[in-house]
């Protein structure tokens, strides 16, 4: 369990693993700049070579690396190399910033890996091959008027973990999954940074006495944001 001995409590370390743009890590670092979020991203992993993502990790002197599940015979030996290549860098909390690969919870990891999906879970589309544009199509399909994203704590099911955080917005008449998938990603940007500082926060049993909690955004009852109290990776 992290401890502080002594001292300022130390920034929360945070590893990130992401399959394409890297905008939810760009949001991130932005955050962090701004003081909004106590913590250090410290390590990115990527499962596809070439994307934006690493150039955000290269441009911000960020460690980077590529692992690809095709090099890997199962799931179990990919999230082994995962812990792997990050666990030099001791890292408190995996950030999942639209990773499109499964990874096994191993031992000593569970309730420190997050992810965001783009929808309201449970009842919204989620699971193996819903991600991105293709969840806001089946939003749109099913003639919901409200959406959104969801923060979860990730476990060994897809998009079943205990939920964080959720943030909500409306789906308009006229929209179309650009223009909702746009709505959808300015609200993650609020919600990802304040459900990582509610969420460590508010369990010290697995961060000690690391707080994300002392940056200066504002609190989340002044955003379109919801605590949970019910109930896994996806792609920016």
């Amino acid at each position: 369990m992290p401890k502080t001995i002594g001292g300022p409590i130390r920034p929360l370390v945070l590893a990130v693993l992401l399959s394409g743009s890297g905008r939810t890590l760009e949001n991130l670092l932005r955050v962090i700049d701004r003081g909004e979020l106590n913590a250090r991203v410290a390590v990115v992993v990527s499962s596809k070579p070439g994307v934006r993502g690493l150039s955000i990790a290269e441009e911000a002197g960020i460690p980077h690396l590529t692992l690809r599940r095709r090099d890997f015979p199962d799931d179990e030996s990919y999230s082994d190399a995962i812990y792997a290549a990050i666990g030099p860098y001791q890292p408190d909390l995996i950030v999942m910033a639209g990773f499109l690969r499964r990874l096994v919870v191993r031992p000593g990891w569970e309730g420190r890996i997050l992810n965001i999906h783009p929808s309201l879970l449970p009842d919204a589309p989620a699971g193996p091959g819903l991600y991105g544009d293709r969840v806001h199509a089946a939003v749109l399909t099913s003639g919901a008027t409200v959406s959104g994203a969801t923060v979860h704590v990730v476990n060994d099911e897809y998009d079943s973990g205990p939920i964080v955080m959720q943030a909500r917005v409306p789906v308009l008449p006229d929209d179309t999954v650009e223009t909702l998938a746009a709505r959808v990603f300015a609200a993650e940007c609020e919600l990802y940074p304040a459900a990582i500082r509610t969420y460590v926060a508010t369990h010290p049993e697995l961060f000690g006495e690391i707080t994300s909690a002392s940056g200066s955004g504002a609190p989340c009852d002044e955003r379109p944001m919801e605590p949970a109290t019910a109930a896994r990776g996806e792609g920016e």
